[in-house]
């Protein structure tokens, strides 16, 4: 059984938040109305979706810490939001794609299978996650590439080729 297109939209605004991806995220949250899903439903899948993304923060801040041979632990620790519902699973395996955690990645596969998803609805949430990880790098490049090209001094017009770019420039133009 393939999963319904609500569901896929879950999926899809969990992993908007764990790529961090605005346009994303705005694109699914009224996708996921237009799909059936209610207002407390898309509440929810924020509310799993953020807190699946600080979980995968915490890991991958955790591992820093240990990489560079340090204790100090951030006060209060990771918030956790277990997932009670096939709903929060799907958001939840949807945020860890999002955020590139394989350790939550691997906790969400199995609840999704504990929540009933069949290996098929698995793989299609996965694929549906990937789709919007790679849309986010692939926004997020060409915003790069933008503000690249707008930083970029404009190349001086056709007249101005030998004009002076500097007082010390105009200075050194009129001793000679």
């Amino acid at each position: 059984m393939a999963l319904e297109q609500k569901d896929k939209e879950l999926v899809a605004v969990g992993a908007s938040i764990g790529a961090l991806c605005r346009p994303c995220l705005d694109h699914h949250i009224p996708a996921g109305r237009d799909a059936g899903l209610t207002e407390a439903e898309l509440a929810r899948a924020v509310e799993v979706g953020e807190a699946t993304h600080r979980s995968a923060v915490e890991l991958l801040s955790r591992r820093g810490r240990e990489l560079l041979h340090t204790t100090a632990t951030r006060p209060g620790g990771p918030v956790q939001l277990e997932p009670t519902s096939r709903q929060d699973e799907l958001v939840a395996l949807g945020a860890s794609i999002g955020a590139n955690c394989h350790p939550l990645l691997e906790q969400h596969i199995a609840g999704a299978h504990q929540q009933g998803l069949t290996a098929s609805q698995v793989r299609s949430a996965i694929k549906m996650a990937e789709f919007v990880q790679q849309h986010a790098a692939e926004v997020t490049a060409g915003k790069a590439a933008a503000a690249i090209e707008a930083a970029e001094p404009s190349p001086p017009a056709a007249g101005e080729m030998n004009a002076p770019t500097s007082a010390c420039d105009a200075t050194e133009e009129e001793s000679r």
